[in-house]
């Protein structure tokens, strides 16, 4: 029996409409905007481990140096007066330069009895990763120019004064020795930014002058000097910089100039809070802050890292950034933070 024959069709979909397609890419929009600051935030709890690794690493560094030399590296050379016969320093570099060899940069050979002016510009501008934190920039972009600028220069007080200078440019980091607080003076010949006088554990020194030319550090401090315990003292921490000054003098100048005592060395306590962000214009250059969401990370003396709160107390702060005895903290009612 013949085989019907029979027309077969094949019927393709119809396509979309106008709005349907409308809704899908508003549906995809949303997820988007949804999926969007969960990124952002996993992103940037990468960069806090980053930045908390950094700080880990400049740690174990400075601490191989005390080591090697029974002693922490001086924040840089200063004279305690210009009377007291220890007046051969100038520009030496700061005790980031010190600590290279120990962060595996042996090749990178500063001379740290010689000024900063007189290194090349490839010493000069070296700018190791493990210097910048990575929610700020790259290490690519932690270099500041040579030029002529009005800097500002600043007393414990909190006061200071402007000088035009011309600025040797060199790299520029996020990380700054704790130099104290404001208890070792804040002006005249006792102030805490000369020889000595620092109350943290990465202070300035008077120099060891040998005809005429420094030789050594004389005011040295050591894990024995660290009497609230090394786990409650700060070594090193991220330091304020403001959003719209990064690589601008005073607030971030080269790291390795030692008379910039803010490019590599900070301070907290009253009058010196934590900044609260990147925006914090209120904060002086010589703090403390980071722009990690409501925290700032220290490494502290036995090579831990800590998250400290934007709102920390500042006797609370003050306390982690004295190497001596505790100083009375306030009630609890009068904290605003604390250490995490």
């Amino acid at each position: 029996m013949p085989r019907a024959n029979r027309n077969i069709r094949f019927r393709w979909p119809a396509g979309f409409t106008l709005v349907e397609l409308l809704v899908v890419i508003a549906i995809i929009g949303i997820l988007i905007a949804l999926l969007l600051p969960a990124v952002q935030a996993a992103r940037e709890a990468a960069r806090l481990t980053q930045c908390k690794n950094n700080l880990r690493q400049i740690s174990l560094a400075t601490i191989q140096f005390h080591d090697a030399s029974t002693a922490f590296p001086p924040a840089r050379l200063r004279a305690l007066s210009y009377e007291d016969g220890n007046t051969c320093e100038t520009t030496q570099p700061s005790w980031l330069a010190r600590i290279l060899p120990f962060l595996e940069q042996q090749a990178i050979e500063w001379q740290v009895y010689d000024s900063f002016e007189n290194h090349s510009d490839d010493l000069r501008e070296f700018a190791p990763s493990v210097f910048v934190c990575p929610t700020r920039r790259s290490a690519s972009d932690a270099v500041i120019p040579s030029s002529i600028v009005e800097q500002e220069f600043f007393y414990g007080c909190g006061c200071s004064y402007t000088e035009t200078v011309q600025l040797t440019g060199g790299a520029v980091g996020d990380y700054a020795a704790n130099h104290g607080d404001y208890t070792g003076g804040s002006a005249g010949d006792e102030a805490y930014w000369r020889g000595g006088n620092g109350t943290g554990v990465i202070i300035s020194s008077r120099p060891l002058c040998r005809e005429g030319r420094p030789a050594g550090w004389l005011d040295k401090v050591r894990i024995k000097d660290v009497v609230d315990g090394t786990s409650h003292t700060a070594l090193v921490g991220e330091m304020h910089v403001p959003a719209d000054r990064l690589a601008q003098v005073p607030e971030n100048g080269p790291m390795y100039n030692g008379k910039d005592l803010p490019a590599f060395a900070r301070i907290g306590g009253p009058g010196v809070p934590l900044s609260r962000g990147a925006e914090d214009d209120t904060v002086p250059v010589i703090g403390f802050g980071s722009w990690h969401q409501g925290v700032c990370p220290f490494a502290m003396v036995d090579g831990s890292v800590q998250l400290v709160d934007n709102f920390v107390d500042v006797v609370v702060l003050q306390n982690m950034c004295s190497r001596g005895e505790a100083i009375p903290r306030r009630s609890s009612a009068d904290s605003t933070g604390g250490v995490r």
